[in-house]
């Protein structure tokens, strides 16, 4: 179940960030300007932003398994369609690209309730991990497959060959994977704070719900972190191939094999980010000095980086700076990404979806902002200083207010 699910999470990347690379030819084949491309591009954030809360409860309330299985159906024929919707006009991508975002938004919150069910509280910072590997090792097929599919097929074959894979995975989900509710029984089981308590202990946590929440500083940290962390991370994998192309002189058919090197060093570092996190708890180290801790290196650390690579002036050095970038980054998986299981167990995918929904504002804004700013001053640095100055202030909110104890049943 966790292999598919981290499958399923790698599938929605790779049909996310194609448009990263086939926006190029697109933009030339349409003579669309970086503001146009910028639209684009955040289009499915907005979609992105609709069901993250619906998706988590019904995920709570019935479970993960049909969330997720029918999320991947339509979002993979969303991709599918994008080629022909790019051809009828701007306009009708736009709405492609809204609805696959709608689909694709069910993922995180199904997957963390399926987490919450079958992942006992010891190694939920390596699953964690495993799952948001994803985010960079989908970058890492989608920079590098994409450009070889565009060589061979066109821009229109990538995004056909990528929509069947979702439709490919579904067979496999539907007919292997079990469906499971969350019950008070299972968090017991799972959770080392609750395990052989009664469910008196479940009974005494209020349930999750929008005034409670809004009354709770850790969630507003939570959710400021998440924030923060989408905008620095989004900003990148929308950008940084065009920045190779326009910035450094990459050409096209050469651009994901350098856009990729710095996701690599993700794809290892994310899960080892999860499991230090773990570690640290086991050997006595207090919960939330831990979340704290973890999301300072994160979100600090992606500033720095992201202050220097403004500056650099040759490829290699903005390599270099962005492989640094994304050692640090995945560090906030022990951080705010472990809080919804922290702070919410029977609710987590609720919780998760509240919290990305909001996140995902920062992604469609982080996308838009820089295409804008790139028509307005023609400035890279300026591009990635302002993004620092969100990442920063993120950290800040997250080290003052966050909470790792359980609020909520």
């Amino acid at each position: 179940m966790i292999f598919m699910a981290v499958l399923a999470a790698y599938i929605c990347m790779i049909d996310r960030l194609a448009i990263s690379i086939a926006i190029i030819p697109m933009a030339n084949e349409f003579t669309w300007d970086a503001r146009a491309q910028g639209s684009v591009m955040s289009a499915f954030f907005l979609g992105y932003v609709l069901l993250q809360v619906p998706a988590g409860w019904l995920a709570d309330r019935w479970g993960g398994k049909w969330v997720l299985g029918v999320g991947v159906l339509f979002w993979s024929l969303f991709t599918a369609l994008t080629p022909p919707a790019a051809a009828a006009g701007l306009g009708l991508l736009l709405v492609c690209r809204f609805l696959m975002g709608v689909f694709e938004s069910v993922t995180w919150p199904a997957v963390y309730n399926l987490l919450a069910c079958w992942v006992p509280a010891r190694s939920r910072g390596l699953a964690l991990g495993l799952l948001n590997s994803a985010v960079a090792g989908g970058t890492v097929i989608a920079l590098v497959a994409t450009p070889l599919l565009i060589s061979h097929w066109g821009w229109r074959g990538a995004f056909y060959a990528y929509g069947s894979l979702g439709f490919l995975w579904s067979i496999f989900w539907f007919a292997k994977v079990p469906n499971r509710r969350v019950t008070d029984s299972v968090v017991r089981s799972l959770d080392d704070d609750t395990v052989g308590e009664t469910s008196d202990v479940d009974s005494s946590f209020p349930a999750l719900s929008v005034k409670a929440a809004l009354r709770l500083p850790a969630i507003w940290a939570m959710v400021a972190a998440h924030f923060a962390t989408n905008w620095v991370v989004y900003l990148s994998l929308a950008w940084f191939p065009s920045m190779l192309n326009r910035a450094y002189g990459v050409p096209l058919d050469q651009v994901g094999l350098y856009a990729v090197i710095p996701f690599l060093v993700s794809v290892v570092a994310t899960p080892l980010a999860g499991r230090l996190g773990d570690i640290l708890i086991e050997r006595g180290v207090l919960r939330l000095r831990v979340r704290k801790g973890m999301q300072l290196i994160s979100l600090f650390g992606v500033s720095a980086c992201f202050i220097l690579v403004g500056l650099a002036d040759r490829l290699e050095v903005a390599l270099v700076i962005f492989c640094l970038g994304n050692l640090l980054a995945p560090a906030s998986i022990a951080g705010f990404g472990a809080n919804p299981l922290d702070l919410a167990p029977r609710q987590a995918g609720t919780l998760y979806g509240a919290s990305n929904a909001v996140a995902s504002l920062a992604a469609a804004a982080a996308v838009y902002v820089a295409g804008a700013v790139l028509e307005a001053t023609d400035s890279w640095a300026l591009v990635f200083q302002s993004a620092a100055i969100v990442s920063i202030t993120g950290g800040l909110i997250y080290w003052r207010w966050a909470g790792a104890d359980r609020v909520f049943r």
